[in-house]
């Protein structure tokens, strides 16, 4: 896995595009939560925050498509499977460097559940939308 520091630019510039209601909403860490968003997390989850989470690429290290994909399938069974609010979402390098990484929008964990979730698909951060602004979490 590679250093936290060393993965702050990629994690930083990257768009958090959230699909809500047949449209795509872009996020970006530390700038304002769009209203539509805010909105939704007010619904579903007060005023705990919701957690971008992705199983893609653990580490910040490129896997092949087929086990991200599998990886994938597993978080999406896990999140189905207890009931979670969650809209898709996608992770988008704006340099075009790295591929996009599908996930999801999650509401209904508190922070601790959502770094462990993070953790056991060996991912070395999350997102934490807030009604307010996003911000980069480390699962450290």
């Amino acid at each position: 896995m590679r250093e936290p520091t060393e993965l702050t630019p990629a994690f930083e510039s990257t768009d958090y595009c959230v699909e809500h209601r047949d449209e795509t909403i872009t996020l970006k860490l530390y700038q304002r939560t769009p209203q539509p968003l805010a909105d939704w997390i007010a619904h579903y989850n007060g005023d705990t925050p919701a957690w971008l989470i992705t199983a893609y690429n653990p580490g910040g290290e490129a896997v092949d498509a087929a086990d991200n994909r599998a990886r994938q399938y597993l978080l999406d069974a896990l999140l189905d499977r207890h009931g979670l609010h969650c809209l898709p979402a996608v992770n988008r390098d704006t340099g075009g460097q790295w591929p996009n990484e599908p996930g999801w929008l999650v509401a209904g964990l508190e922070e601790g559940m959502a770094r462990n979730l993070a953790r056991r698909f060996g991912q070395a951060a999350v997102v934490s939308v807030s009604r307010e602004t996003s911000s980069l979490i480390w699962t450290g």
